[in-house]
């Protein structure tokens, strides 16, 4: 898979999750509709508000929330990055950030995993800052579920990395599958991935 990291000061990486609320999370983001196709948080301090758009719809609904520890906003606040929810689909927020680099992906990620019933790595892109266009895009959508599974716990856990101090073998016995399995599902995500980029870079 080619390398997402940093080439300069300047780049940064765009993650986009999708993570679905505990159940007993009161966020007035998934509280006012099922499906919006635009949201806007502003999170200060303990207190934030909010304006959904729901899809199909026309109006914005208004409301206002306590930003608490298993809140979303607050994990992204004390990473010192912003969350940016770009749409909600039957309950599930898509969720956009421009973090530094893969350690900073993988903190979030794991802290949001300990407050949400679901985390998952959509996509990972190297960028050259929010509104610069994306350099190198690792699009985990076209996968299988099984392939996205393995490709989205060696990201988080550092596998790829030059310094990886994980092993196939750890991931696997996490999975609950054979070495040779995982092993065949992170090739057949890689050729799958180094062919999408090459015929996207092509069009």
């Amino acid at each position: 898979m080619a390398e997402v990291a940093r080439d300069d000061a300047d780049q940064r990486l765009r993650v986009d999750l999708e993570v679905d609320p505990a159940d007993e999370w009161e966020c007035p983001i998934v509280s006012q509709t099922e499906n919006a196709s635009d949201v806007t948080v502003n999170a200060v301090g303990d207190e934030c508000t909010v304006e959904v758009e729901p899809a199909g719809e026309e109006g914005i609904r208004r409301d206002r929330g306590e930003v608490t520890d298993d809140c979303l906003c607050r994990v992204f606040q004390e990473f010192g990055y912003v969350p940016h929810v770009r749409r909600v689909e039957a309950g599930s927020m898509v969720v956009t950030s421009y973090v530094d680099d893969r350690d900073a992906v993988r903190e979030i990620v794991t802290a949001l995993r300990e407050i949400l019933d679901r985390v998952r790595l959509v996509r990972l892109a190297v960028v050259a800052g929010p509104d610069s266009t994306e350099q190198a895009t690792v699009d985990l959508s076209a996968l299988t579920p099984k392939q996205r599974e393995g490709v989205e716990l060696a990201v988080v856990r550092g596998y790829f990395d030059a310094d990886a101090d994980v092993s196939l073998g750890e991931l696997a016995d996490e999975l609950e599958i054979s070495k040779s399995a995982l092993s065949q599902r992170l090739r057949a995500a890689q050729a799958k991935l180094v062919t999408d980029a090459f015929e996207a870079a092509d069009d």
